[in-house]
């Protein structure tokens, strides 16, 4: 066969006594109809499932042995939607022994099969033929991943077909959202031969279909096999840290995405974890995680992580990481302010959140003050029974004021202050 994958005649003598037909059998063969799409896990990953040999019978649209030893480097090209994670390196595995192929992302594959397909579609139509993989890749769309394998040794009589089972990661959407499908792909191939005067590193450049091919040139085909599925596609955004106090809760709020076009979507089910010990989490479908925070807590920075999984056999995950500071409250006792005329006093403290101030102690009125948020408070400290009588009498009395201020969410905070009330 490698008479037809460099033909000594100008291309319009090709075209004549062989045909187009004839011309492709140069070319990567992917098997009839076994181009196939599947989203194993639920959501994620699309895998690109197909069959190849390197010598075919074109009329019977199967494999047949090579008439010769030759080695020679297989151009494989996948159109995918644009955007989506093309892996390095793809592996194709032999159907009963022999050697694995191994492809290599190759850009100058993808722009040269793309060159040579938009020529080879052109003289398609000139010459009036509709033979499949003449026709221009990528499909309008689609974006080209090109590869380009190890040298891939024929031997003569000897038959040999691959299967590729490739993993491609979904696009993101606008936005950082999910991708909504369908994912479409179509295949084009080709291939050159490996010989002491014709390196497996040497530039790759497709035959164009215009001038007579050279010895170092790749003969090439357009689109062979195009498929499409219907996805589903989860991604959740991790928000900024969240601060809560010791013993206290709060609420994480990552964004959740989803989108299908899938027929049957798969279940989602949500799971929560924290690196911090004894945490409380919870998640909900709306990608709301609430973390209660032990009593005992060490204050510090921690990670609070949400998955989303599948629920089908080895369902795929979607997750993301935020993170939580604990923190102690702290409070901040000001200056003491007397009221000689009333035998009062007012102490300024300086709150960290909502919550509630109280001073309490022996001989002094409890008093309680309420904060909506993080603010400097004033609290009364007046006397009582013996305490009030002895102001009264002597003019001076000494207090231990207790101050204590409890968050809205989070334990309490004390200190002691010591005020000497007066009264003229």
């Amino acid at each position: 066969m490698s008479r037809l994958r460099h033909p000594a005649k100008p291309l319009i003598l090709l075209l004549a006594f062989a045909g187009l037909a004839a011309a492709l059998s140069g070319c990567v063969y992917f098997k009839a109809q076994s181009l196939s799409l599947s989203q194993p896990g639920g959501i994620g990953s699309v895998r690109v499932h197909f069959v190849f040999c390197t010598e075919p019978e074109v009329e019977k649209a199967t494999c047949e042995p090579p008439e010769e030893n030759t080695e020679v480097q297989l151009l494989l090209g996948i159109a995918v939607p644009p955007g989506s994670v093309a892996p390095t390196t793809i592996t194709a595995s032999p159907a009963s022994g022999g050697t694995p192929i191994v492809f290599t992302r190759n850009d100058e594959v993808a722009t040269e099969l793309a060159a040579s397909s938009g020529n080879l579609e052109q003289v398609a139509k000139e010459a009036e033929e509709e033979i499949e993989g003449t026709q221009a890749w990528p499909p309008a769309g689609l974006q080209g991943v090109g590869y380009l394998s190890d040298a891939v040794r024929e031997t003569d009589g000897l038959t040999q077909e691959w299967t590729v089972d490739a993993d491609f990661g979904l696009p993101t959407a606008a936005g950082g959202g999910a991708f909504a499908g369908p994912f479409a792909t179509a295949l084009a191939g080709g291939e050159r031969v490996v010989s002491p005067s014709q390196s497996a590193s040497r530039p790759v450049r497709c035959f164009r279909f215009k001038e007579p091919p050279q010895e170092s040139e790749a003969f090439c085909a357009g689109t062979s096999q195009r498929r499409e599925i219907g996805t589903s596609d989860l991604r959740i955004a991790a928000p900024a840290v969240a601060n809560v106090f010791v013993g206290g809760q709060v609420p994480v709020a990552f964004g959740v995405s989803f989108a299908s076009s899938a027929p049957t979507p798969a279940a989602i089910a949500y799971t929560a974890t924290s690196t911090l010990k004894g945490a409380k989490v919870a998640a909900a479908s709306n990608g709301k995680v609430t973390v209660t925070v032990p009593k005992n807590a060490k204050p510090g920075t921690y990670e609070v992580t949400l998955t989303g999984t599948a629920q089908v056999p080895n369902g795929a995950s979607s997750s993301a990481v935020a993170k939580i500071k604990v923190t102690k409250p702290k409070i901040k006792l000001g200056a003491v302010k007397l009221n000689k005329a009333k035998g009062t006093a007012t102490l300024s403290v300086k709150v960290p959140s909502a919550g509630t101030l109280t001073a309490t102690g022996k001989g002094i009125v409890k008093a309680k003050k309420k904060a909506k948020k993080a603010k400097k408070l004033t609290i009364t400290i007046k006397a009582k029974g013996a305490t009030k009588a002895k102001l009264e009498e002597s003019g001076k009395a000494k207090v231990k004021a207790k101050i204590s201020f409890k968050p809205s969410s989070g334990i309490a905070v004390k200190k002691t202050k010591s005020i000497t009330l007066k009264q003229s």
